[in-house]
């Protein structure tokens, strides 16, 4: 469960309203070259697929003695920085292969606390080395979140981000892929929907009743031992309260939070900690959307916070805080809430 909530992270810094000020503020991003060349490279060219949610930007970072909000707009573009970066920790030992990155996403993130303030970096992308028949293979795959604190962290935890896509970048550049799989151009360019497709629970016509205990168990639709005899609903929505079994027949409550979601009645439900409740997720396009409430400070209003972080994080958000409804879906690689739009109502 860590694992998986410390993965959303890459969610902390999307903007649920920025003003006109903090929109004019930017702030520059350059990865930084390591000093040491690689003494082997079979890979001379590296081309960038896009796939972020958002490609505008790298993030949102406080800048000033008044934390005014600006946006980590590159001025060289990610595609040309990653290309100038291969160039430079290429050695004379270099062969004249190309790899591809699918950038799923790289952003940064800061929050401010009483005495400190915590920058995040999430990187999220697949590598994948060109065959000589002009089809693609696997080669590596990042998700990771950096968790910088500090008293002023906006250049620290860009150094450590960039230092992590770099530290990617050349330790697969001297490796050839395993060849198991082969994959077209167009192949990559929708490979989410390749991958989702290895997992049981985006390619099982009905998912199996019963309690998850985390989102491996989840997507592989392994649910526990223990069967859920009833469930109780808030009012007449579709979110269910409590959770109840059977034990040496009598009725025992379920403890919520011991699960990341159940499939109750045929249908599943995504357990979100702030609501303390599961919330029912619906099949569309080839993912599970759901709707529940995640936080945003209430002095900035423009860093929402995904519920998923809260049990990493809780401590460093403001007190006062407003619970905001999403339209969430869930990430099929570690199970992380992806705010879509927020709900009006």
């Amino acid at each position: 469960m860590k694992r998986i909530l410390k993965s959303t992270l890459i969610f902390l810094g999307i903007t649920l309203s920025i003003s006109m000020y903090s929109q004019k503020r930017t702030e520059d991003f350059s990865i930084s070259f390591p000093d040491k060349k690689l003494d082997k490279s079979y890979y001379k060219n590296i081309k960038l697929i896009d796939a972020r949610i958002d490609s505008t930007s790298l993030g949102i970072v406080q800048k000033g003695a008044f934390n005014a909000k600006a946006r980590v707009v590159p001025t060289t573009n990610i595609n040309d920085q990653f290309q100038n970066l291969l160039n430079h920790i290429n050695g004379e030992n270099t062969e004249d292969g190309t790899i591809i990155m699918y950038l799923k996403q790289l952003y940064f993130a800061e929050i401010t606390g009483a005495f400190s303030e915590h920058g995040y970096c999430y990187f999220q992308a697949y590598l994948f080395a060109k065959n000589e028949d002009g089809t693609y293979s696997y080669l590596d795959k990042i998700d990771s979140v950096i968790d910088h604190s500090s008293m002023d962290v906006t250049k620290a935890t860009m150094k450590k981000g960039s230092e992590m896509v770099s530290d990617f970048i050349s330790r697969n550049v001297s490796k050839k892929a395993i060849q198991t799989d082969r994959y077209t151009f167009n192949d990559l360019k929708n490979y989410d929907a390749i991958e989702k497709q290895r997992l049981s629970l985006y390619n099982s016509a009905e998912l199996k009743e019963g309690i998850y205990p985390d989102y491996n168990s989840f997507k592989n639709q392994q649910p526990s031992e223990r069967t859920i005899s009833t469930a109780k609903f808030y009012g007449k929505t579709t979110k269910i309260i409590k959770l109840y079994e059977t034990v040496e027949g009598k009725e025992k409550e379920i403890k919520k939070n011991e699960a990341f979601a159940i499939v109750y009645e045929g249908s599943p439900y995504i357990y979100l900690p702030v609501e303390n409740a599961f919330v029912k997720a619906e099949k569309k396009d080839g993912d599970f959307y759901f709707t529940g409430k995640i936080k945003s400070t209430a002095k900035t209003g423009d860093v929402v916070l995904a519920s998923a972080f809260f049990g990493i994080i809780g401590g460093l958000i403001a007190s006062e805080s407003t619970s905001v409804p999403f339209e969430l879906k869930l990430d099929y690689v570690n199970g992380g809430f992806i705010p879509i739009k927020e709900v009006k109502k």
